[in-house]
């Protein structure tokens, strides 16, 4: 923590979901924690400052700030992203929509009428999407000369059209970006003002997914860039003058500089800081093996942590068509969350999301006008949520207008307030448990072997029933779980990823070839952190490479050992190939080269910002009192009411238990038990006799 002193003691986390902002804040010289919640803004950076007001903090006393914002991904998802234009080799405008020629399984994958997701609401219309002559080999040779007239002529076009952003992929640009670069030279010379992102942002090969992220890279960045200096000069008129980080998809955070150069790289920064979290919890009390529920209050996002290692993909589907390349943390989203609405589809079955009630007006029993039902009423309907305890008691939630939501909802389906938030409680369960079998079950692991870790205000109150639905015996609720992603936040790494594309088949005498190229994207990496004031002293190289059968149109990304490129290191990774494509397809091809399509370096400068909780040795405290709740498949029981900050090691809770914090509430199942352990976490586990399901 370079920028930390007794004058700025203070490191803070900030996320923003969709419905609240979390803050954690870490004293690294007295020792102190601080967390709070407060209501998200329309412009972030306004709540962003009112976290750090509510928990009593100058901004002049924070040394560094790591930040987790929504504009992107909020940007994308209501298609409110700037004006966009792309610019694509001749023949090749049509990509976006072409994609992969494959449609998702699901209620439309055998509809006739089905459009695909871009075609229907495009993030760049198809007048928008220029040809340009031009054209490069697969080995970086000139096939075509660019033509530069062509282009300025676009651009000239574009100007006339009002766009205010411009994307430019050409046919295999990985290996000689020429074309683009002179591409938006003229860009930027017809349209000054237009934000222009090339494929240069993340050199590899893949075409769709290449455009696919320029795409969606020049869609956002307006917004995300804009967003960043307003965020910067708010915290800047407020007094703060420490290191401001910003969490990208990497699984790491950038400086504000850097960030701004890749923006799409922070479509979900937020739930990445949630596994972070989850990664540093199993390195340190475990269990190693980890399915992460982080349920917010407009979806749920997940993701399986095998051996306490950050999970990472080199493709991410942000919707049907719409996926992006580049080393990921590997999180999926359910649009199912706290103020999800419930309603009924077309074909009349029960639907929890995707549609949101938001921070404004909220949940209905929020009492800000708010009247269709959420998930939250249907937890206040059952007992699950006590409205008197309900963010530490500076919020009241009104279970009369839960109870009018719900009825009225509930009477074009028949069921009473009780039965249709029993149904929607269940549903969403099953909607979350389906995704953690995604990244999971139906990747061959064996969920025997892991622990649910449910965080997110609303994650504890729904992860027993889900753990029930996945035949999981073991639960891990963090201590302050409303805020576990900003607290993943606050002790995640600098992480600076780049990669070139090679495209030459693995052979001994082609080592020095390949290691001048990770010795040119380490010095550039260098040579960049330097540029932007930072201390390189303990930076560090981590290297990966992407690797196929020649022959092959789709390759796959595997960890390299430190140390430069010999004859001797290139046969290994030739022979951990095979190995790997053994175990992950079931055969291997060692007849056939091995093509090296991408190489790909990260460069990591440590951080460290450990919080520990204290457990309460105030025996006998802890218990509030005694609450109706109805279990799914139960009728009324009576439930103990526990306070979290005050239980003792020695304490052991049976279900059905409601366990209150100030911005959670776990509700134990009956069958099920908890208890403390040293580092804070409250584990549930499925009580013996019951055995696993």
């Amino acid at each position: 923590m370079e920028n930390v002193s007794q004058d700025r003691p203070w490191v803070v986390g900030i996320d923003v979901g969709g419905t609240f902002t979390d803050i954690v804040a870490l004293d690294l010289v007295a020792g102190e924690v601080r967390d709070g919640k407060v209501l998200t803004t329309p412009e972030q950076e306004i709540g962003v400052l009112e976290a750090i007001r509510q928990i009593g903090i100058a901004p002049g006393q924070i040394g560094e700030l790591v930040h987790g914002h929504t504009v992107g991904i909020n940007a994308v998802l209501s298609r409110v992203g700037a004006k966009t234009a792309l610019l694509a080799t001749d023949g090749h405008r049509d990509l976006l929509d072409i994609g992969r020629m494959n449609r998702e399984f699901g209620p439309q994958f055998y509809d006739p009428t089905w459009v695909r997701p871009h075609q229907a609401r495009p993030i760049v219309p198809r007048h928008l999407r220029i040809g340009v002559p031009e054209r490069m080999s697969s080995d970086g040779d000139v096939v075509r000369a660019l033509d530069s007239r062509a282009v300025r002529e676009a651009a000239e076009q574009l100007k006339v059209d009002g766009v205010e952003s411009v994307g430019i992929c050409f046919v295999n640009a990985y290996n000689n970006p020429v074309h683009e670069q002179r591409a938006a030279e003229i860009v930027r010379e017809v349209l000054p003002e237009a934000y222009v992102q090339t494929s240069s942002l993340y050199s590899v090969t893949k075409e769709h997914e290449r455009t696919t992220t320029v795409a969606l890279d020049a869609y956002v960045g307006p917004a995300v860039t804009h967003y960043l200096q307003r965020l910067r000069g708010v915290l800047a008129d407020a007094g703060f003058d420490g290191l401001l980080w910003i969490m990208t998809m990497n699984g790491g955070v950038a400086t504000v500089e850097h960030a701004a150069k890749a923006p799409v790289f922070q479509l979900v920064s937020g739930p990445v800081g949630g596994v972070a979290g989850a990664v540093r919890l199993a390195q340190s009390g475990g269990p190693a093996n980890l399915l992460t529920m982080d349920v917010g209050g407009t979806s749920t996002d997940v993701a399986s942590v095998v051996s306490a290692a950050t999970p990472l993909t080199d493709l991410w589907t942000l919707e049907q068509g719409l996926t992006m390349t580049m080393p990921l943390v590997d999180v999926g989203s359910v649009g199912s969350g706290a103020g999800s609405i419930i309603s009924m589809d077309s074909l009349g079955a029960l639907r929890v999301g995707p549609a949101s009630a938001g921070s404004t007006p909220g949940p209905a029993c929020y009492g800000r006008g708010g009247s269709e039902p959420t998930l939250t009423d249907a937890c206040v309907a059952l007992g699950i949520l006590q409205p008197d305890l309900f963010a530490g008691g500076s919020m009241t939630l009104d279970t009369a207008l839960a109870h009018k939501a719900l009825s009225t909802a509930g009477d074009g389906l028949g069921l009473d307030a009780i039965g249709l938030a029993s149904a929607a409680y269940a549903v969403a369960c099953e909607d979350m448990a389906a995704k953690i079998r995604s990244v999971s079950v139906y990747r061959g692991m064996d969920l025997r072997d892991f622990a649910l870790l449910p965080f997110g205000a609303a994650g504890p109150m729904l992860a027993n029933q889900v753990a029930e639905i996945l035949g999981v015996d073991t639960i891990v609720v963090p201590y302050s779980p409303g805020q576990f992603s900003a607290l993943g936040l606050l002790g995640s790494d600098l992480r600076v990823t780049t990669a070139t594309a090679p495209m030459s088949v693995l052979t001994g005498p082609g080592a020095t070839k390949l290691e001048q190229s990770f010795a040119a994207m380490e010095d550039g990496i260098r040579g960049d952190l330097v540029a932007e004031g930072l201390d390189v002293s303990a930076l560090q190289f981590e290297r990966a490479f992407f690797g196929m059968y020649v022959g092959q149109t789709w390759d796959n990304r595997l960890r390299l050992d430190e140390g430069p490129l010999t004859a001797d290191t290139i046969a290994d990774m030739v022979e951990r190939f095979h190995t790997f494509y053994q175990q992950t397809y079931g055969f291997s091809a060692r007849e056939l080269p091995v093509m090296c399509t991408s190489l790909e370096v990260t460069g990591v400068i440590k951080r460290s910002a450990e919080v520990t909780r204290q457990v309460s040795d105030d025996h006998g405290t802890s218990f509030v009192r005694t609450a109706t709740v109805i279990p799914t498949g139960h009728g009324p029981l009576e439930a103990e009411v526990h306070q979290r900050e005050r239980l003792t090691s020695d304490a052991k809770i049976e279900g059905p238990a409601l366990v209150v914090e100030r911005f959670a509430t776990t509700f134990i199942q009956p069958g099920w038990s908890g208890g403390l352990r040293d580092d804070g976490c409250l584990v549930v586990s499925r009580n013996e006799e019951r055995g696993s399901r």
